[in-house]
């Protein structure tokens, strides 16, 4: 059983992800410190907060997201960014770019949007649930660029260096297919 830290940014209920990780089988510990962070077998970011509240809080956790399996949800993927309009500071700086926010007929973005991916051992095409007003450009010649959806224009949802994996779309709320994305991360950071 995989042992997974998620990092409390102390701005959010965590809850739906901790009962989602149990059902995909993990074994979730709420982590508020770095030590902590130490004594898992991987992380997780998760989508709850704005930027600027929780890029203040994160950095002390970036030694530990180069480190360890990490998964990062809706804002934890933004944090993995370089900047974000939503906030002043700096995000970890794992990929380039910034975030802004969405040029869409409605925001927030609000339910289920179909995503398109590149093949991916762990992120599917198909439908997720989506809660976001700021998200990336996609790029395509970014390698690093694994899903996107459709919008006023194309932002990425899913994105990939090494061991670290950011999602844009909740799949703690993405019903089987969000749960089969969990239980595929698990399975990697078991190796």
């Amino acid at each position: 059983m995989v042992r997974i830290g998620v990092v409390d940014y102390t701005v959010g209920n965590i809850g739906s992800v901790l009962a989602a990780l149990r059902r995909a089988g993990a074994e979730p510990v709420v982590v508020k410190e770095a030590d902590a962070a130490r004594e898992v077998d991987a992380l997780l970011l998760p989508g709850v907060g704005t930027f600027g509240v929780a890029q203040a809080l994160v950095h002390k956790f970036r030694g530990a997201v180069l480190e360890k399996p990490t998964l990062a949800i809706c804002l934890g993927m933004q944090l993995l960014f370089e900047t974000s309009e939503e906030g002043a500071g700096q995000g970890l700086g794992i990929f380039r770019g910034k975030v802004e926010r969405i040029v869409a007929r409605k925001v927030p973005n609000i339910g289920w949007r179909y995503t398109y991916a590149k093949p991916h051992p762990v992120v599917k095409e198909g439908y997720y649930y989506f809660l976001h007003s700021y998200g990336v450009r996609w790029d395509e010649k970014d390698e690093a660029h694994i899903a996107y959806i459709q919008l006023g224009a194309r932002y990425v949802v899913a994105v990939e260096k090494r061991h670290i994996l950011g999602v844009q779309f909740h799949p703690e709320r993405s019903g089987r297919q969000g749960l089969e994305l969990i239980k595929s991360f698990l399975a990697q950071a078991r190796r």
